[in-house]
């Protein structure tokens, strides 16, 4: 029996291990949990803030009315949750100690709203098959040079609030969705990665997944972190390129600097 998951702090090893195990097997898996409710109430009222201020639309802030990006430059709560426990633990887990901050945005989809709903893997297909190879093998770890942390701010507890939906392994295909509207991997339909307001759920970017319509009278919040590898992170220029006032870097703590991608002159390597 593991122990209960404690807000702010890294999990055990033993819970560590088993989020891990699914991540690598199914290309995603749900931490219960995490944020506190007065977390998700604080992000919750500065989003809707944001997404309603004049002096952001049209700008690069907000796009096609319900992604929010560049939000490390908005708010310090924002450059607070990328270093929050266990979300790095789990970060530096996956793509290592020196992890790097490559992407930070928000979802909102309002009832009845856009939603990315269409089939698809995150960029690109970064280790494709020829079509007579019909998988990789299941008893390797696929490497993971980035990955999304997503976390719930609303309960989305059935089809109607509009989940991430994956089909588990398929980041093991090696390719693109093979049908628009049920794909399907060795077996294997789509499932729906339902959660309350506070879970967070991680993310392979190689699975297939899509947000399903959100069909219910509530608006369906998702914040979203992305971690990559040290190397992968300097190639993440569009992303990466999120300024922070000075002042704030000034105060800010060591490891916020290192996943933000500041470090002293005397500590590059090359």
């Amino acid at each position: 029996m593991t122990s209960a998951i404690v807000a702010g702090e890294p999990l055990s090893q033993e819970q560590t291990r088993a989020v891990l195990d699914r991540f690598y097997r199914d290309g995603f898996a749900v931490v219960p949990g995490v944020l506190t409710r007065q977390e998700i109430v604080s992000l919750c009222h500065r989003i809707d803030e944001l997404f309603t201020d004049p002096t952001l639309a049209g700008t690069k802030y907000i796009q096609a009315n319900f992604i929010l990006r560049n939000t490390l430059e908005l708010d310090q709560m924002f450059r607070d949750i990328l270093v929050r426990e266990p979300i790095i633990n789990l970060a530096e887990a996956i793509v290592g100690a020196n992890c790097q901050f490559c992407g930070q945005n928000v979802i909102r989809n309002l009832p009845g709203g856009t939603t990315i709903s269409k089939w698809h893997v995150d960029d690109t297909v970064e280790f494709p098959l020829p079509d007579d190879v019909p998988r990789h093998d299941p008893h390797i770890r696929m490497p993971v040079n980035w990955f999304t942390v997503q976390m719930a701010l609303s309960d989305i507890e059935s089809v109607e609030h509009g989940p991430t939906q994956f089909v588990p392994g398929s980041h093991y295909s090696g390719r693109h969705p093979n049908d628009p509207d049920h794909p399907e991997f060795a077996g294997q339909g789509p499932v729906s990665a339902f959660c309350r307001a506070g879970d967070i759920y991680l993310q392979n970017n190689q699975c297939w997944h899509r947000g399903a319509p959100n069909l219910s009278d509530r608006t369906r919040y998702i914040l979203q972190s992305q971690y990559a590898v040290r190397w992968a992170a300097t190639r993440f220029g569009d992303y990466t390129r999120v300024p922070v006032p000075d002042e704030v870097l000034q105060h800010a703590s060591e490891r916020f600097l290192r996943v933000y991608g500041v470090r002293p002159a005397a500590s590059r390597s090359y």
